[in-house]
């Protein structure tokens, strides 16, 4: 157990729910139900250009249905894009569920008095509309997403900002991530206690020269034997 410890902040995607189980299947949703409009591609293939078009424009943008054509070489089509935007909507939600163990983690830290946080980089209304879904809207003491402070990144400016909200110091606060390149490195950068919520990428990232956190659970529960 670490001693003394008053403030835990978190990560939202692959931290509070499964962020990759989320998207790979509203993706997935999106090409079947756009081939089934009329686009002359297979699954496999479509799924693996799209991939590639939201790692080029980022996940917020809103033109991946477009690029994805433009990727393969065909017309634009507004009702092989529209079938796509439609089918991804129904299916996200339906994965978007905290982890088991999500909520009553939150909650035996907010009983036990630990001030709790909540930061990610992206859009706000975005990520509020993720809290939201997840009803986990009104059990951190402070919310900060990097569009807050101005930027687009998670970075100094956004831990600044929420540890100021709690309040509380780096060297007391544990900061629980799921990406060790943005999460990890930011929370060792500014000196908080970097724990890595672990998954399959995490793993295969470890040996590619990514920052190491000082600890690391296999289930968000297990924070609480870090500070309780």
């Amino acid at each position: 157990m670490i001693s003394a410890k008053k403030a835990v902040v978190f990560g939202i995607d692959g931290v509070l729910f499964d962020a990759a189980l989320q998207t790979s299947n509203a993706r997935l949703r999106a090409v079947k139900a756009m081939i089934e409009a009329g686009l002359p591609v297979d699954v496999e293939s479509c799924y693996r250009t799209l991939e590639d078009v939201v790692t080029e424009l980022g996940p917020d943008s809103t033109r991946h249905f477009d690029k994805l054509l433009e990727r393969l070489g065909l017309p634009w089509s507004p009702n092989i894009i529209a079938a796509g935007v439609v089918a991804y909507r129904e299916a996200s939600p339906v994965y978007l569920k905290p982890y088991p163990d999500t909520i009553p983690t939150i909650l035996k830290l907010r009983d036990e008095g630990v001030r709790l946080g909540c930061c990610s980089a992206g859009k706000s209304v975005k990520q509020w509309q993720k809290l939201i879904s997840l009803d986990l809207q009104h059990l951190f003491h402070s919310v900060v997403i990097s569009q807050d402070v101005g930027t687009g990144q998670l970075g100094s400016q956004v831990i600044k900002r929420v540890l100021e909200s709690l309040p509380a110091a780096p060297q007391e606060t544990l900061f629980v991530g799921a990406n060790r390149q943005t999460e990890i490195q930011v929370a060792n950068d500014s000196g908080l206690v970097s724990v890595l919520l672990a998954s399959r990428d995490s793993r295969s990232n470890k040996a590619s020269g990514l920052p190491d956190p000082k600890y690391e659970i296999n289930k968000l529960s297990e924070i609480l034997s870090l500070v309780l």
